[in-house]
């Protein structure tokens, strides 16, 4: 169609014209303005009903407001860990070992105020064949004071675990008349270790838990057939052999730990000790059958309550003094006195929960006096189970590490994300609603490390080979969607900023609407807001044009012919 040819002239064919009169012009157009405004309060209201829509979703979602914040003093941390099994000669695994200077780095531009690890028995000590005990190794030494003085300076809090599940092989080997933990005069020997370790570190360390998950250590290294060590025989009453050594073991290490923190320097005067207990809350399949109840507590007496319940009361759950009797070996008095009270801290680590049934088979030792069936993941239960640690000391406060999921192994796992949203706002729900004693959390974890895959940020073990290799410039970290989790949250000092790799270069992903959809795809507007604009545009157009039409009639005032548009149509 062309375009309006003369405003004045006739003569154009018939067939090809229409005249408009500019009077008829004039008025549809104050007809369209006049509807287009009797529409604008119904889309003004329209947006603001969906902004209200969005503002109450977002406040119940994983995404919080700006208000919705923990204590200014609270630890938000990660952790990270060496290869725990499965991977032979993985001698680099995610070569922290040489670049814990560039991972503090990103802790501190994450914002993170605390980084959770453990300090390798074999790496600080060394079997001394002619005095038959173990002895310090200064070059292990060294590399702790470097590695915790590197932490202070990015202001990050060291949360120290003595033992996680790293015995040294002499240990194992040449305690006679038994070996490792079934050796009473273990406890001795990690006396020793531990006496060491507050020596040297005592005074950079303000968290300390001496034992990681002693329930993994027993049941895993002692009660499995694919993970017991060689010469310990599986038995119904090894398991509770070895745990009653760790016990011993854990009220030693604090009974020296305070003795150095009040008749020396070495230790932090404001420094606190405990031990990592893994929790996993037990549900009763069947809340109304009150053997699955009864079953869903006595699974939680068996698996936290043998090492909360010492501590709290100086003996061993009352359910299991029942159940195992002929197994479970007595605190002496002596013992009683030792163990009961050897805490500052709680320190838990949970990554799932479990439905648990009565069991009626008759499977080996432990399991078989846990009487524990169905076994399931619930979301519900990180309240749950911090209720439930709470309950047995309401005064003590609660350092929560090692939470985490591993889902898909993929670089974007949203598995993850959802994980870690769904159960901050559980954290936030004890802290700040239920106002529980709790002073940090602890994402696992801050680096793969080649069999878990729950890392925020994903390590670049391209082949097996090169995992196992010496090459460090290949394990390139790549954050995952779950590392901006932290930063919907109130994390002071957070900082967005690029960390520079010693290899190739991760590639960071761009943060996400927190109320985008699980694709990723950032939706800026929504449809109210898309409406409303419409309807200002219209407005604003029609504004333009009455205004243009109206100069129009007036230029042409006092004309003696009536003024005629013609515009040709092709």
């Amino acid at each position: 169609m062309r375009a309006i040819t003369d405003w004045l002239t006739t003569g154009c064919p018939e067939e090809t014209t229409k005249v408009i009169e500019v009077t008829e012009v004039t008025e549809t157009m104050r007809r369209l303005f006049r509807g287009v405004t009797a529409l604008l309060p119904l889309l003004l209201l329209l947006c603001l009903t969906d902004l209200s829509w969005r503002s109450v979703g977002a406040s119940s979602s994983s995404a919080p407001s700006a208000s919705r914040c923990f204590p200014d003093d609270f630890l938000f941390g990660t952790t990270t860990a060496a290869v725990h099994s499965g991977v032979e000669g993985a001698d680099v695994a995610d070569a922290f070992y040489y670049r814990y200077h560039e991972d503090f780095k990103r802790m501190k531009t994450m914002g993170l105020s605390s980084f959770r690890l453990s300090i390798s028995w074999s790496k600080i000590m060394h079997w001394g064949a002619d005095i038959k005990r173990m002895q310090p190794t200064p070059e292990g030494i060294a590399f702790y004071h470097a590695l915790l003085d590197n932490l202070k300076t990015n202001g990050i809090h060291a949360v120290v675990t003595l033992y996680h599940t790293d015995l040294p092989a002499a240990l194992q080997s040449q305690l006679e008349p038994t070996a490792g933990w079934l050796d009473p005069d273990i406890v001795t020997h990690f006396e020793e270790f531990a006496e060491l370790a507050f020596r040297e570190f005592g005074w950079k360390v303000k968290y300390w838990a001496t034992f990681n998950e002693p329930l993994t250590l027993i049941s895993g290294g002692c009660g499995s057939c694919n993970a017991t060590p060689r010469g310990m025989n599986l038995s119904d009453s090894n398991l509770y052999t070895v745990a009653h050594h760790v016990l011993l073991s854990h009220a030693r290490a604090v009974q020296t730990y305070r003795r150095l923190q009040k008749n020396t320097g070495l230790v932090d005067k404001q420094a606190r000790i405990g031990i990592a207990l893994n929790v996993a809350f037990g549900y009763p399949v069947n809340e109304t059958n009150a053997l699955d109840v009864a079953v869903a507590e006595c699974k939680m007496q068996f698996d936290v309550g043998w090492f909360v319940i010492p501590l709290v009361s100086g003996d061993y759950p009352e359910t299991m003094r029942g159940r195992a009797s002929g197994r479970l070996p007595q605190l002496t008095t002596d013992q009683v006195d030792l163990v009961k009270g050897s805490y500052d801290v709680f320190i838990m680590n949970h990554h799932s929960s479990r439905m648990v049934t009565d069991c009626d088979v008759r499977p080996l030792n432990h399991t078989r006096d846990e009487v524990v069936g169905d076994k399931r993941a619930r979301s519900d239960s990180y309240l749950a189970t911090i209720k439930w640690l709470h309950s047995k000391d309401p005064t003590a406060p609660i350092l929560l590490t090692d939470n985490g999921w591993c889902g898909d192994e993929r670089v974007e796992n949203m598995d993850q994300s959802w994980y870690f949203q769904s159960y901050i706002e559980q954290l936030y729900k004890a802290v700040v609603e239920d106002n529980m004693p709790i002073i940090g959390y602890t994402a696992w974890s801050f680096l793969g490390n080649n069999e878990w895959s729950s890392s925020l940020h994903y390590t670049n073990f391209t082949t097996k080979e090169i995992s196992r290799s010496s090459a460090v410039t290949d394990l390139t970290r790549i954050p995952r969607p779950a590392r901006w989790c932290l930063d919907s949250w109130d994390v002071k000092g957070v900082e967005q900023s690029t960390v520079q790799e010693t290899g190739e270069m991760a590639t960071l992903h761009e943060k996400k609407n927190p109320e985008a959809g699980g694709n990723g795809v950032d939706v800026p507007w929504s449809l109210g807001e898309v409406l409303f604009l419409v309807a200002v545009g219209l407005v604003i157009l029609g504004v333009i044009t009455c205004q243009a039409l109206r100069e129009l009639r007036q230029s042409s005032r006092g004309s003696p012919e009536e003024l005629e548009v013609l515009i040709t149509i092709e």
